[in-house]
């Protein structure tokens, strides 16, 4: 590879159901990497809540729309020689295809980064046949390796000619240019007869895909690395609980893998790495197989040479440094000579990790928030985010991340029989606590298996953890009963809930027993070699792993799993707060169990507890580490309940405040003056208006979806917007980022409608739209280290008049398969970011 001095990254674009900030954070990993290499990363992506836009050089960002022609001028224009979409999603993939297709790679002589020439076409949507990819099922039957039989049919002779090949059972779907056909399943001729002239004209090209069904298959997921030199390591199994046909977004996952004999797992790293030299992949690589494990059945389903959810997961379980090695390897550096942060032992990087734990990936759905969709699980991904469990078996890492959305778990005691085994067969977003009640009720493990396709080895699990919830139920507040629970994972709201009693009775019989909570650290060598690693998981030893880090520490309560709402935004706020608590001079600490999160990027905070945003494992930490700060978000209230009782040794921040701080006198607002209050003033910032994206809507506020800065719809009298802000702030105990908003009535008169915290989201799009970091702002604020004649002095510096931006929120109708939704707040899954030198042309690069 030639020296290259400036990489191109294409960015994800709005988080959705198939994305959170899984990639983000491994560009911004891999960019530490290339910078110490003499390297200048450069990024493109409308998504505003992206940590590389908030982190690179402002003059190194370029906040547009993913397109071809885009990209082109930039590579032209700043003489960019390298470039990479996989840190993106498909959309930065064909992107590349059609500058490689239409030669401007080599005319600018720009070195494509994690793809070559020689696999680029193998991915993605610009194959010849895209609805199959047949290009990569060809380079892989070529190359030997096991794939799922499939054939293009136009008619009934070509069915008869291949169905002996691909046997049954078989599935076949319409190929239609113009959308998305469903597979239907065929167990013998007879059905398939019966329906085969039907299927034929749902295709406007008369054309089928014909493909063996392995939709019952285990599937698991292996994630490895290649160096230029073919170097080749697996850095983690991953195994879904369900079978192939639901899809792996919307499974629970162990790693590593669970069920698979030694014979099995050497097979299937041996066909990966076979995969990895037959396509010449050079870095990361996650494939997913299909497994029967009656016959020994194995066949590659899919092959995904880019970061996504599966390899953070990997990553997260074995504590590999997987991203900051991938970075090294993109650049031709081989395995042996990979440079690690010196935490890290120097054999790190050449040794397959091993794992003294188990992890656990729970999806997490919004259908409370969303019932009008179809809540059953298939092939289709439906989950909105995900939570992990850690521990030292697979029911305590079950039942951790099981409980991470909330400690106490709902039961279905009053579900019928024929409703359950509905439930069993035809599987929704509560399968799993589903399947707890059938174990529950007496259902065996094989009838189960038989069932739902899930290996017999989960209900045992199942059981196991019932017969400590029987034990903890049978002996209240008894000291056995309590230490069981906790080494099978249980939070402290559980023993509550069983027991009928609060936490505080909780810790102190915890205090009591022979065996307190130890944290034991998530390394790669699993403790074979000495190593600094950063990241916990709680669990109850003999050993601690960790302890105080510091007396000049701050501890950061993360978000979480991801629901609908802030999101990604919230995440990349967190992820603020450590950084700019790091540069003020404090250790810093983040509590979070979010797999796809920035906030626990390793470079960003001196230490990670991956655990449960649960009382009693906050409680744990506090204890252990003493930090001076705590910081948590407004919206958990009964934490903050519970945490004012305790904070005379710590300081309490509430951070985001809680929008219920605010007063709001109307439901609506044309516009809204953003200002900073602090102990020593009040400095207005910008104005902001609202629009809907809604249809003849008015203009309340929950249906205000697209947010544009300087309000432009009018000429405003600033000095009057101002005098009313202030009036109103004073009548507030606010401090911080506050938003006053406002409508114009019929005589132009402005009249205050409410005062409100400036949400998470706008807080985010006010920092892309000023280029002041105002996270960093509230930490100097809540730290005593605030200079408000240093702020003063950048707002002048705004010019509002001659640069517009709008950012609006983005929704997961379309993924979900679900339309006439009203488009409100409380539905936002992301957001798109565009500028201009009008409001009409910012609107118009929006739309690109």
């Amino acid at each position: 590879m030639k020296q290259i001095k400036k990489i191109l990254i294409l960015g994800g674009g709005a988080s959705n159901i198939d994305h959170e900030s899984e990639q983000d954070a491994a560009a911004f990993q891999a960019i530490s990497v290339w910078r110490r290499l003499g390297i200048e990363p450069y990024v493109i992506d409308n998504n505003p809540y992206s940590l590389l836009l908030q982190e690179i050089d402002p003059q190194h960002t370029f906040v547009r729309s993913i397109t071809t022609q885009t990209v082109a001028d930039l590579l032209r224009e700043h003489h960019i020689d390298g470039i990479t979409p996989i840190f993106g999603t498909k959309a930065a993939l064909t992107v590349v295809q059609r500058l490689e297709k239409n030669q401007v790679l080599q005319e600018l002589q720009v070195q494509l980064i994690g793809l070559n020439t020689n696999n680029l076409y193998l991915f993605g949507t610009e194959t010849e046949a895209a609805e199959q990819n047949t290009a990569l099922a060809n380079r892989l039957a070529d190359n030997h390796i096991p794939i799922v039989a499939s054939q293009i049919i136009s008619n009934f002779t070509d069915l008869r000619n291949n169905i002996e090949r691909i046997q049954f059972p078989v599935s076949i779907k319409p190929l239609s240019t113009n959308k998305k056909r469903q597979r239907r399943i065929f167990q013998n001729m007879e059905s398939l007869n019966n329906e085969i002239d039907d299927l034929f004209q749902e295709s406007p090209e008369q054309k089928l895909s014909l493909e063996r069904e392995v939709g019952n298959y285990q599937e698991i997921g292996m994630v490895a690395i290649r160096d230029v030199e073919g170097n080749k390591m697996l850095i983690s199994s991953l195994e879904d609980m369900n079978p192939v046909k639901i899809n792996a977004t919307d499974s629970v996952i162990f790693a590593p893998a669970q069920t698979l004999n030694d014979y099995q797992l050497k097979r299937l790293r041996s066909i990966t790495f076979d995969v990895l030299d037959c396509l010449g992949i050079k870095g990361i690589c996650h494939l997913q197989f299909a497994v029967n494990g009656a016959t020994d059945e194995v066949y590659v389903i899919k092959v995904n040479p880019v970061f996504n959810s599966e390899t953070s997961l990997a990553a997260k379980s074995t504590g590999y440094p997987l991203a900051k090695v991938a970075a090294s390897l993109l650049l031709d550096i081989p395995l042996t000579k990979v440079k690690l942060p010196p935490r890290f032992n120097p054999l790190t990087t050449i040794l397959q990790p091993l794992s003294d734990h188990v992890t656990v990936k729970m999806p997490i759905w919004s259908f409370d928030y969303l019932d009008m969709a179809d809540n059953h699980l298939g092939t289709h991904a439906k989950a909105t985010g995900a939570a992990i469990g850690v521990g030292r078996s697979a029911e305590a890492a079950l039942m951790i991340g099981l409980r991470s959305p909330q400690d106490v778990l709902p039961e279905y005691a009053d579900l019928s029989e024929d409703d359950l085994i509905n439930q069993l067969i035809h599987p929704t977003d509560q399968q799993i606590l589903i399947l707890f009640e059938a174990v529950r009720r007496g259902y065996s493990a094989s009838d189960l298996s038989e069932l739902t396709k899930i290996d017999e080895f989960y209900f045992v699990i199942m059981k196991n953890l019932l017969t400590v919830i029987e034990q903890v139920q049978q002996h209240p507040l008894q000291a056995e009963a309590l230490l069981a629970g906790n080494r099978y994972g249980f939070g402290n709201g559980m023993f509550c809930h069983f027991w009928k009693t609060d936490n505080a009775t909780i810790v102190a019989m915890q205090k009591k027993l022979k065996h307190a909570k130890t944290y034991k650290m998530i390394d790669p060598t699993a403790g074979e070699f000495p190593e600094k690693i950063n990241s916990f998981y709680g669990s109850y030893e003999f050993e601690n792993d960790t302890q105080k880090l510091s007396d000049h520490s701050a501890l950061v309560i993360g978000k979480g799993r991801n629901h609908l709402g802030p999101n990604t935004a919230a995440d990349t706020y967190t992820a603020e707060m450590l950084i700019q608590l790091h540069k003020l001079g404090y250790k810093t600490i983040i509590l979070n169990n979010n797999p796809n999160s920035v906030s626990l990027i390793p470079a960003i905070s001196d230490k990670q507890y991956i655990e449960p945003v649960q009382l009693g494992e906050i409680l744990n930490v506090i204890e252990l580490e003493q930090p001076q700060y705590v910081f948590l978000p407004g919206n958990r209230h009964f934490l903050i309940r519970e945490l004012q009782k305790i904070a005379g040794s710590f300081k309490l921040v509430i951070l985001p405040p809680d929008q219920e701080t605010g007063t709001v006198y109307q439901d609506h607002a044309d516009f809204a003056l953003n200002v900073l209050v602090s102990p020593q003033g009040i400095i207005p910032i910008a104005t902001v208006g609202f629009r809907s994206q809604m249809e003849n809507d008015d203009n309340q506020l929950e249906n205000q979806t697209s947010y544009y800065i300087p309000y432009a719809n009018q000429q405003l009298d600033s000095e009057r917007v101002e005098e009313l802000a202030r009036a109103e702030i004073k009548q507030h105990p606010l401090t911080g980022l506050i938003q006053i908003l406002f409508t114009i009535d019929e005589k132009g008169n402005y009249v205050t409608t409410g005062i409100t915290p400036l949400r998470i989201t706008e807080t985010i799009f006010l920092n892309q739209v000023t280029g002041i970091n105002w996270i960093r702002i509230l930490m100097q604020m809540y730290t005593g280290h605030f200079d408000p004649m240093f702020i003063r002095k950048l707002i002048p510096q705004i010019d509002s008049a001659s640069r517009f931006a709008i950012m609006q929120i983005t929704f997961p109708f379309k993924h979900l398969g679900i339309s006439n939704v009203p488009k409100r707040r409380r539905y936002e899954i992301g957001a798109k970011l565009s500028f201009g030198p009008t409001l009409d042309d910012s609107t118009t690069n929006l739309l690109k």
